[in-house]
């Protein structure tokens, strides 16, 4: 069984590393989110794993509940309220070498976790033209849990049911139906709505999955 704690704080030091090697104009480049530059990508991830309850309970009353626009209100100001310089000190002091989980982290689950922290890696890489080589095992490892991530903000099992997906640089398949194919990085982005990984899979369910994410 995969341990996905320990392969959620894995991608929390990649990103680390990255943040490190990113220019400074880098963090205020345009994610994949719409809406969030890097630093607020950075700033989300950050917030949600340092913040108490008690810290969100003013902020819940104000947004009325509306927590996605909480979210991004709130991760947008996280960043944007530390240099570059703190927000690579916050990162390596705080994240990396304490692992926190505090608040809103810790009632959710690591393999929700992982998932999540691996998309929001490529969110950042992706457009800054940044890839990297993510090793066999720890692909195989976020793809294997697309069917379980599934809740009302977010869910990559409901994309993907009733499609076959199969990797074209690993050997790795999961489903029955029209096929989806393609590279796994590429494959776990479409699942996550992520419209821009569409055009490298072909299959017959490709337009299937396209219409299902078509507001990711």
């Amino acid at each position: 069984m995969a341990d996905h704690d320990a392969l959620m704080w894995a991608e929390v030091e990649e990103l680390g590393a990255l943040l490190d090697d990113l220019r400074d104009e880098e963090l205020d480049a345009p994610s994949l989110c719409e809406g969030w530059r890097v630093r607020d990508v950075y700033g989300h991830m950050g917030f949600g794993h340092t913040t108490p309850f008690v810290g969100l309970l003013g902020p819940m009353v104000r947004y009325k509940g509306n927590i996605p626009k909480a979210s991004f209100d709130l991760s947008k100001a996280f960043a944007s309220e530390r240099s570059p310089a703190e927000l690579r000190a916050f990162w390596r002091d705080e994240m990396v070498a304490k692992h926190p989980k505090k608040g809103i982290a810790k009632t959710i689950k690591s393999v929700d976790g992982f998932l999540d922290h691996f998309i929001h890696q490529q969110d950042i890489r992706r457009p800054l033209g940044r890839p990297r080589q993510i090793a066999p095992d720890h692909l195989r490892a976020v793809l294997d849990v697309l069917p379980k991530v599934h809740s009302p903000m977010f869910s990559t099992r409901t994309p993907i049911e009733g499609l076959r997906l199969e990797a074209t640089d690993l050997p790795w398949t999961l489903g029955d139906g029209p096929a989806v194919r393609g590279p796994g990085e590429a494959l776990v982005m479409a699942a996550a709505g992520r419209s821009v990984a569409l055009a490298e899979l072909e299959g017959d369910g490709v337009d299937t999955l396209r219409s299902r994410t078509s507001g990711g």
